[in-house]
């Protein structure tokens, strides 16, 4: 397999005292993005109580290296099943495979044995393994597109679907998608790049979000309004087969099981 041991995370950074509480189910997600979707979730996870998401569940975005930039759908499962192969693989193994590599160097390419440690103490029966993926059909070919959704299914995995992208699903957060664009879900779908930083939709949510060097700002800019997200979700197209065509995003049946964890 190419660029293995590209796990990565700051989960050790968390300082806040809801997060050292070890959930007893995990989703683990592997997404396209290095940066915007992580932080989404990580504050997802920070703000569980305030969204109404029960402690015994929590999302965990496997997080690539910044130098991994592999953002095609295959790539985001090769991401999930490495993830996969490493609960199976005994830690010892892992550190023969570079015994003769220096720490700094096992480093560079994104090895992160105490990260490893951490992802490999969850419960096999209950944890739950997902991907997600952009539609970008600028990018992402129909066929790249069902290919990773019949893999999904074949193993197991839940397939979440963004179109044109994850900044779509932001947008929701942040307008009135029928009543601001009733006329223009075209260009929303089409999503043409209109500067060297955005195309049509990260422009749309960047003029309303003003996302910075701080980042996302989840607590005040997406945490008070993930219901209305979900709620306008809803209305666009949320089977993945569907979504390969159609504006949307799945991510509210995510929410929504989340939420109804443990009751």
């Amino acid at each position: 397999m190419r660029n293995r041991y590209r796990l990565m995370s700051t989960v050790y950074d968390r300082e806040e005292e809801s997060q050292k509480v070890l959930p007893e189910k995990r989703i683990f997600l592997s997404v396209e993005g290095n940066v915007t979707e992580k932080e989404y979730f990580d504050g997802m996870s920070k703000y569980r109580a305030e969204i109404g998401i029960n402690a015994k569940v929590d999302v965990e975005v496997l997080r690539r290296g910044k130098k991994d930039t592999n953002s095609a759908p295959q790539q985001v499962i090769e991401l999930l099943e490495e993830y996969i192969r490493l609960r199976e693989q005994n830690e010892d193994d892992l550190l023969k495979e570079k015994r003769n590599k220096f720490v700094t160097e096992l480093k560079k390419i994104g090895y992160d044995i105490n990260y490893r440690r951490y992802l490999r103490k969850y419960n096999e029966e209950l944890d739950e393994f997902a991907v997600l993926v952009d539609r970008d059909a600028q990018t992402h070919s129909e066929t790249n597109m069902f290919d990773c959704i019949r893999h999904c299914r074949d193993n197991g995995y839940k397939c979440f679907i963004a179109n044109p992208c994850f900044e779509f699903w932001l947008l929701m957060h942040l307008a009135d998608i029928e009543k601001e664009f009733g006329e223009r879900l075209d260009e929303i779908k089409e999503n043409k790049k209109i500067s060297e930083q955005h195309t049509f939709v990260s422009k749309e949510v960047s003029d309303r979000a003003h996302h910075g060097k701080r980042g996302i700002n989840f607590a005040e800019k997406y945490m008070p309004y993930i219901e209305k997200a979900v709620e306008q979700a809803k209305k666009f197209s949320s089977d993945e087969n569907d979504l390969i065509d159609n504006i949307g995003c799945n991510l509210w049946r995510m929410i929504e099981e989340l939420k109804a964890y443990g009751k």
